[in-house]
């Protein structure tokens, strides 16, 4: 439906910022998936000590993966926030509810990297380690800290992404960004209930590439959305 001269107005920044933000998504997960796959290992390694692992630890590959995951968290959250103010009026409840989860996931994820940046990587660098461990990501993951707030974090960012999918309407490409934001939110809601009731590891490893493939998917779909609203001056519920 083409939308009135307010509309577009409306839609026209929505969809220009709603573009980079999805785009910026997909390359920030496709960061961390490539620079958190070498470090695997070190967190389902048997848990030696906390000595033994401030020895053996390097900042670089450390942050080549948080890094990202801080990223991605505020940039989710303005994918949403656009996604709110492209929607047309009669679906924005479903794009406001999208838009809270996604708050929760960003304060949450946001401060928890955060901290993983400066406060666990400056005291293992140094060696002050006193009652670190279950702060790291290493301590037995994800039965840690920031293991329990990513869980937390996730499933509220995978509810946000359940809540969007049903403002998509007709049409082909609209059509595939739904499924792509059901099939992320569905997915992603593996991890918060593995940590509760233990799922077994083939699962959760099949289920972590489906997350990836998904987050990266889902943004890239709807980043081409936005680019074609913007283009033609259409608002599509």
């Amino acid at each position: 439906m083409i939308v009135t001269k307010q509309g577009q107005d409306r839609n026209k920044p929505a969809a220009t910022i709603g573009f980079w933000a999805a785009l910026l998504t997909a390359v920030l997960n496709l960061w961390f998936f490539l620079a958190f796959v070498p470090n695997q290992p070190i967190l389902i390694a048997p848990w030696q000590s906390l000595a033994a692992y401030a020895a053996s630890f390097q900042p670089l590959p450390f942050l080549a993966w948080i890094v990202p995951c801080f990223f991605l968290a505020p940039m989710i959250l303005i994918m949403m926030t656009c996604l709110h103010a492209w929607t047309q009026k009669e679906k924005q409840t479903w794009s406001l509810l999208a838009v809270v989860f996604a708050v929760v996931y960003a304060a949450l994820l946001s401060a928890n990297y955060y901290i993983q940046m400066t406060v666990i990587q400056h005291h293992l660098v140094t060696g002050t380690t006193d009652g670190l461990s279950l702060w790291l990501y290493a301590y037995h993951y994800p039965y840690n800290i920031p293991g329990a707030l990513e869980a937390v974090g996730y499933g509220f960012v995978c509810v946000s992404f359940l809540c969007a999918a049903p403002v998509f309407g007709k049409g082909k490409l609209q059509q595939w960004v739904r499924w792509t934001f059901v099939g992320f939110g569905l997915s992603g809601l593996v991890y918060p209930i593995s940590l509760l009731f233990p799922l077994p590891p083939v699962l959760i490893l099949v289920d972590i590439g489906a997350l990836t493939l998904l987050l990266t998917l889902a943004p890239v779909l709807l980043a081409l959305l936005f680019q074609r609203s913007k283009d033609r001056m259409v608002a599509v519920a």
